[in-house]
């Protein structure tokens, strides 16, 4: 009998280590995009969604302002409509106003915390290949919205209206054990605890996406204070920084350390035919409220961009970005929401 050479075997097996390796790791894109009121604000919105899952190809997608309005299934309706164009999804909804869809199989679907009233958070169990990851998505409370306080206004609880300097121009709330009492009337702080209780003890990596109305810790600091109407604040939010002291990690920073140069701003973005949705017409409200949060072994980042209009609302007007450094996709799609989207992509291992 003829003797395999040894060299020949060698190489095999390196083959297989290398097959085997391809294998057990996946780049899976996750984003997370407030559709705002299902696409209801805007002419032809659930088509206008569509367009955008089609043309950033996201592995798992976070919507948040889900209604099911009229007790029809938004999350069913959305799954059709990227099928008749080729695209497979499953459906995620366990409750409130946060649903998932995701080309890996979902499971578990729990409602975590809260209604659509004040705040919802919902995890899964999704199968990755071998490995399983929750993710979980949140839509917290929008009242007591306390980063309009700094810019003069009121921040929904008991108004929305400006806070007068008997002037006519905004007054800035600026002591900081004023803004954290107002803040954690809220039910953010709540949530977020509701949240890190049920992954507490979790071995599976975690992902949590959604809309936080709520800024972050590292946004609002000493090299922004006197930036974006911070009236020289520097601010340790409440739910980003309650996060990180629990080891999550805000993917968008981690990938663009300095907040000057990538201010990541997600609100108040342009919508297709809409006007300003700006709560404090005369200041400059811009901050990044929609995050991408990760922790756990087996996940490495690789990328995290923003995705929607290129302008947002700045004293009620349209104002182009303010940095050229920041990569925004999906630039040229008609969008559909008064929130810009953020796209994360990991290499799950």
């Amino acid at each position: 009998m003829k003797k395999t050479p040894i060299y020949f075997l060698l190489v095999m097996f390196a083959f297989s280590l290398q097959s085997c390796k391809n294998d057990s790791n996946k780049e899976v894109r996750f984003l997370t995009f407030n559709v705002w009121q299902e696409g209801t604000s805007v002419p032809n919105g659930l088509l206008k969604i569509r367009n955008v899952i089609t043309k950033t190809n996201p592995d798992i997608v976070c919507f948040v302002e889900v209604r099911n309005y009229k007790e029809q299934d938004w999350t069913t309706k959305i799954v059709t409509k990227l099928e008749k164009e080729g695209r497979k999804y499953y459906r995620g909804y366990a409750g409130g106003d946060v649903s998932f869809i995701s080309k890996y199989p979902l499971s578990n679907g729990k409602l975590i915390f809260g209604n659509e009233d004040k705040g919802t958070v919902v995890n899964f169990d999704v199968l990755i290949g071998r490995k399983t990851i929750v993710v979980s998505g949140a839509h917290l409370d929008y009242t007591y919205y306390a980063s309009n306080l700094p810019r003069g206004y009121n921040g929904g609880t008991p108004n929305w209206r400006m806070i007068d300097n008997g002037h006519g121009k905004p007054l800035p709330t600026t002591d900081l054990d004023s803004l954290k009492v107002y803040n954690l009337k809220s039910t953010r702080d709540e949530a977020i605890a509701a949240f890190l209780a049920s992954v507490d003890s979790s071995l599976k990596p975690v992902i949590l996406m959604g809309d936080f109305n709520e800024p972050s810790w590292l946004d609002w600091t000493k090299k922004t204070k006197n930036m974006f109407n911070h009236s020289g604040v520097i601010f340790p939010w409440n739910s980003t920084k309650s996060l990180a002291e629990k080891g999550f990690i805000d993917s968008y920073r981690k990938m663009h350390p300095n907040e000057i140069t990538h201010p990541g701003f997600t609100w108040p973005a342009n919508a297709n035919e809409k006007k300003s949705t700006s709560w404090t017409p005369l200041a400059d409200e811009r901050d990044r409220i929609d995050f991408i949060f990760y922790k756990g072994k087996g996940m490495e980042l690789k990328n995290a961009t923003l995705v929607g209009s290129k302008e947002l609302y700045i004293h009620n007007k349209l104002a182009k970005p303010t940095t050229d450094q920041e990569k925004i996709i999906a630039t040229d799609l008609p969008w559909p929401s008064d929130h810009r989207a953020v796209l994360a992509t990991f290499l799950i291992k």
